[in-house]
């Protein structure tokens, strides 16, 4: 099916109740919205169709330069609007809001890695601007919501 096809038939579609509650849900519809393929936005970033698919299933979560390259074309504020993929999209601030959370609550690394409960390692890297994995944020998201650094 060639590009006008395709740009006819999502016309056609009222995508604006798809769900949005994870990030492969917002790409999905906001890409739709667009009224792209997987393949055309894929080709408009340099990213493989089967990717686009495999982020829409919620199977796998992009890296901070794939969530740029897709918020060079949707809009990014919608797509990262919460969850890991917001984390990423803030993660230059993060070490910083880590540092100043310890400092301003005179904790050293090792008792600010015990109220996370993460290894005093990990914490360090963090504050040298290490980004931790989606399994942490999740095994911690609460602590790190009590402690106002997400």
């Amino acid at each position: 099916m060639n590009s006008l096809n395709a740009t006819f038939i999502h016309s056609l579609y009222d995508y604006s109740d798809l769900p949005e509650d994870t990030f492969g849900q917002r790409l999905k519809k906001l890409r739709l919205l667009k009224g792209l393929s997987q393949y055309e936005l894929g080709n408009q970033i340099g990213m493989q169709h089967s990717m686009i698919g495999s982020y829409e299933r919620d199977e796998f979560c992009p890296t901070l330069e794939s969530i740029n390259k897709l918020g060079s074309i949707l809009d990014i504020n919608i797509l990262c609007s919460e969850g890991y993929s917001k984390f990423l999209l803030e993660s230059s601030s993060f070490k910083d809001k880590l540092f100043k959370w310890r400092l301003e609550n005179n904790l050293t690394k090792k008792s600010a890695s015990k109220l996370l409960g993460i290894s005093e390692r990990g914490y360090s890297l963090w504050e040298d601007g290490v980004i931790m994995s989606i399994t942490t944020y999740y095994k911690i998201n609460n602590k790190l919501s009590k402690y106002n650094l997400i």
